[in-house]
């Protein structure tokens, strides 16, 4: 006879029981499938993103500027790069050096990944093609495919000549996002803007060649920084962000990492989620499977069978299943996936990678041998009197007590509950995700809610603010600039209902006396801590440089002057007390000269009415330039034991304790009515001297062609604490003006700092593209940088959205599986206590008492589900662990109490059901099943 072996006896069983594992070649079919599904879809996000990073700045990772000391070869032998492409630039728009003209050669035409939103890339000389930006930077918004352009161009180290182009293509937007605002060499070239055809030569001038270079594996900018300094230098290169699509002169890697993560989490909480009803669903069905065949296995042990050889049985079972759905489960989840990547828009690229199956193999063989194992080895423990007699019931039986009061439900649930403590363990966690998911969703819409009331801009503008590091008394006049009349334009666009702007600028006030609260204190009293000068406050804040200069006696003078060849911070000062001379000369004036921030802006009297400290906000005599308001904040600082400075400005003044800080400054010198007198001094950009090369002579002229405005005004009212005007955070100490007061009191605004632009109201597609439009080209006009909040607004809302539906769909698995897992358990147990429940039927019990044998386990896992939901809302009050802006507890316990309950009602109603089942079968008919 042919020796039987165990892979026949678990062929034989899987074909004599197709009913009964059914269910389980489902559970592992649906385990194979999501680890497939989830995993494509999580690959093709990341690759999804890597595309739109690819549109918007191409492939490459580092950009060199202009280094021809150093040779491709040398580069190459590092081992940190892998794909190296050149950019020549050879010339630069006379009007704006920003702007360039240049071409790539193969690999940078590669990794540059240059598209065409119109027309065709130049092919032979005279022809050229353009970013739309470039054409509006050169007043040549108005031009189409096919113009003839006239420019005055300026070759590298050559001699300036008109050239005549046509513009034969409108290049994707790119260079807008890799600009470096950190570094320009020393040509003052920037990658091109504007292509042409590498035989576009000049009569005389030369070319820079730029590089884009791919890092190699595992390789970031930080660390080409760190180890190639000796080669590249520390400056001359920035690095591609692959995040967000800018020039960046810091990448570490870290955030890179993080913010991948932060994509791919909706598919990892979701496989997670999916996975683990997957392996309920297979644990589920074994358990079924096994608790039919409790004889058979004590027969195999009463035969000889070790556990062992038991549980290789029934795992085989297992495992010719897993093989027979794994082509099944493999090929749904990739038609999942490519369907995935179809609806999404983009965001999820559909890209079937081989070598990641093979780990998705690997998830779900782990899957079925962890959710397969648990009641394996249940089984295996199977004794042969254990098929006759539960004697393990029977040890701890010995534990319990009589009751004088006879209640059978309430007496039979508790025992049993305290007989098999963790029999609810499973159920219990699922219905904590069930909860937390509640929580999650309530979150995330709550604080959608929380959003929608507050009333956000469409669009937001930020400009820069025209100061200057050499001399800390004026302002510059930017060509430029997001100003008045470019707001005006703003205001004009159809939708727009106003323009909401903040202005920054300096200014000076003229004083008799320097009062003490702008003297600088020092937190330590040493004048020198480890080798380093240490840093003063003051309620100025800094300018260029301490701002001690304005307190110092001749002597202090005499020994700056003495530590000017060696002392940074003597040099500074003494320049700018030259600079204070000066115009004071220039002016004729003999008063103190104090340089401060001034702020104009839309101002909300009902938002700044809780940090007035003293006066009153008067908003008509702001608008008239009558009064201003000034925000004197109350600034403390305090040593740490590590030598540094915790600082602190925006306390209330009755929050500021001398005995929490070392020093405390505040304001003894601003009080209402008080009358300011202020002087403002514009200079133009060009006129502006070098300030580290300067002579007196430089800066006289300076200031000799520079506008003045004098204006005196009176303290409104005085503020303090965390204040921030239109969202823009004051820190120190600020004159305040609302934008018309400014404007009456003759203040030269410089470009706009801020500008929030409301419409009124939702717009349509094609108006928001047309609105979209025409602020872009503004923007880009006054070189300011420029959101769509609408745009961004839509993409948090369908994030949030798909986060919501996602936390729904959880919600409903773990429901259905905690109900499930429950129901199944308790039909299980009532299915062996059948003689049981004849019998107490048998002595008049009704349905009502059967249901209280089995609802306390039920309503335990419910109240136990609850208190990790609880702690969520007291750990995230912990500083730094905020998962959301705002809690919300005093909604969220409630429905997280209701959504509990709801879930053991649910429970006890569908063991309320099996229950019914048995009842109406005959007394005699229960009590005599086996």
């Amino acid at each position: 006879m042919k020796r039987l072996t165990i892979k026949q006896v678990a062929s034989a069983n899987i074909r004599v029981n197709k009913k009964a594992y059914a269910s389980l070649f489902l559970g592992i079919l649906l385990a194979v499938f999501l680890a497939t599904a989830t995993s494509l879809s999580a690959w093709g996000t990341i690759r999804g993103h890597e595309e739109q990073m690819a549109q918007l700045v191409g492939w490459m990772d580092m950009i060199l500027m202009d280094k021809p000391g150093v040779t491709d070869e040398q580069l190459r032998d590092t081992g940190y790069f892998n794909e190296i492409g050149h950019v020549t630039v050879n010339a630069a728009a006379a009007d704006n050096s920003s702007i360039c003209t240049g071409w790539y050669d193969e690999t940078a035409e590669k990794l540059m990944n240059r598209r065409m939103t119109e027309g065709r890339m130049p092919e032979k000389t005279g022809e050229i093609a353009a970013e739309r930006s470039a054409l509006e930077r050169l007043k040549l918004e108005n031009v189409k495919v096919g113009d003839t352009l006239t420019l005055d161009m300026q070759p590298i180290s050559g001699i300036g000549e008109k050239k005549e182009f046509t513009l034969v293509g409108i290049l994707n937007e790119q260079n807008v996002n890799l600009r470096s605002y950190y570094y320009e060499n020393e040509t003052g070239q920037y990658l091109p803007a504007m292509l042409v055809s590498p035989d576009d030569t000049y009569a005389v001038g030369s070319a820079v060649v730029h590089r884009v270079l791919t890092y190699a594996p595992l390789i970031t900018l930080n660390q080409v920084r760190r180890h190639l300094s000796t080669l590249l230098g520390y400056d001359g290169y920035y690095g591609v962000s692959r995040e967000t699509g800018e020039a960046t002169y810091d990448d570490s890697g870290w955030e890179r990492a993080r913010k991948t993560v932060d994509r791919i989490v909706i598919w990892l909480v979701l496989g997670a989620a999916l996975m683990l009803s997957a392996c309920i669903a297979i644990t589920s069905a074994m358990e079924t499977l096994l608790s039919r065949k409790t004889e058979d296995i004590g027969m195999l042990r009463a035969i000889g069978a070790t556990r062992r050889q038991i549980r290789r049985v029934y795992g085989s079972e297992a495992w010719l299943l897993a093989a027979t759905a794994l082509p099944a489960g493999i090929a749904a989840g990739v038609l999942t996936a490519w369907i995935v990547s179809r609806l999404s828009s983009g965001q999820v690229a559909f890209s079937l990678n081989i070598w990641l199956l093979i780990p998705v193999v690997g998830l779900s063989a782990v899957c079925v041998f962890i959710a397969s194992r648990l009641p394996l080895y249940r089984a295996s423990r199977q004794m042969p009197m254990g098929v006759l007699r539960d004697t393990s019931l029977l040890r701890r039986a010995g534990k319990l007590r009589s009751h004088r009061e006879f209640a059978p439900g309430n007496l039979i649930a508790g025992r049993r509950t305290r007989l098999h403590p963790l029999r609810q363990a499973g159920a219990a966690c699922m219905i904590v995700l069930t909860l937390s998911s509640t929580l999650l969703l309530g979150e995330l819409a709550l604080g959608l809610y929380d959003r929608g009331e507050r009333q956000l801009p469409a669009f937001q503008m930020s400009g820069t603010f025209p100061v200057t590091d050499q001399e800390p008394f004026s302002q510059l006049i930017m060509t430029d600039s997001l100003n008045r009349a470019e707001i005006r334009r703003i205001e004009a666009i159809p939708g727009v209902s106003r323009v909401r702007c903040v202005t920054g600028f300096r200014a000076n006030l003229l004083m008799d006396e320097i009062p003490e609260y702008f003297r600088p204190r020092k937190v330590y009293n040493s004048d020198n801590r480890n080798g380093i000068i240490p840093p003063t406050l003051s309620a100025l804040g800094g300018y260029s440089g301490e701002t001690e200069w304005m307190f110092y006696t001749p002597q202090d003078m005499a020994d700056a002057t003495a530590r000017r060849s060696y002392d940074w911070n003597a040099d500074i000062a003494m320049q700018t007390i030259v600079q204070r001379d000066l115009l004071c000369t220039q002016l004729g004036t003999t008063e103190k000269i104090v340089p401060v921030y001034m702020c104009a802006a839309d101002l909300d009297p009902a938002a700044l009415q809780k940090y007035v400290t003293a006066g009153t906000i008067d908003p008509d005599l702001l608008d008239s330039g009558e009064e201003v308001l000034v925000y004197a904040p109350t600034v403390c600082g305090k040593k740490t034991e590590a030598g540094g400075t915790v600082v602190e400005c925006w306390l209330y003044p009755q929050e500021a304790r001398e005995d929490e800080w070392d020093v405390v400054i505040r304001n003894d010198a601003f009080r209402p009515g008080m009358t300011l007198k202020l002087l403002e001094a514009a200079g133009k950009e060009e006129n502006l001297p070098d300030g580290y090369m300067a002579t007196g002579t430089d800066w006289r002229n300076y200031y000799k062609d520079a506008e003045y405005v004098q204006a005196s005004a009176k303290i409104g009212a005085v503020l303090s604490g965390p204040l921030s005007v239109n969202n823009h955070a004051m820190g120190y100490f600020t004159v305040i003006m609302s934008t018309k007061g400014a404007e009456a009191l003759g203040m030269k605004l410089p470009g706009t700092e801020s500008a929030d632009i409301f419409l009124t109201g939702n717009p349509s597609q094609a108006e928001e593209t047309e609105m979209n439009n025409r602020i872009e080209q503004i923007a880009i006009r006054t070189g300011s940088y420029y959101d769509n909040n609408l745009r961004r607004n839509r993409e948090y809302m369908a994030k949030k959205t798909g986060q919501m539906m996602l936390f729904a769909g959880l919600i409903l698995l773990f429901f259905a599986v905690s109900v499930s897992m429950q129901v199944s358990d308790a039909s299980r147990q009532i299915r062996s206590e059948t003689r049981m429940i004849g019998t107490l039927r048998a002595v008049g019990a009704d349905l009502k008492t059967l249901v209280n044998c089995y609802r306390l386990p039920v309503w335990l896992c419910a109240a136990a589900a609850l208190i990790p939901c609880l702690l969520f809302y007291v750990v995230t009050e912990i500083p730094g662990l905020r998962v959301f802006t705002n809690n919300h507890p005093a909604i969220m316990i409630p429905a997280l109490a209701v959504m509990a309950a709801f879930v053991a009602l649910t429970c006890i109603a569908g063991i309320r059901g099996r229950l019914a089942g048995v009842t109406r079968q005959s007394i005699v008919d229960n009590i005599r099943e086996l």
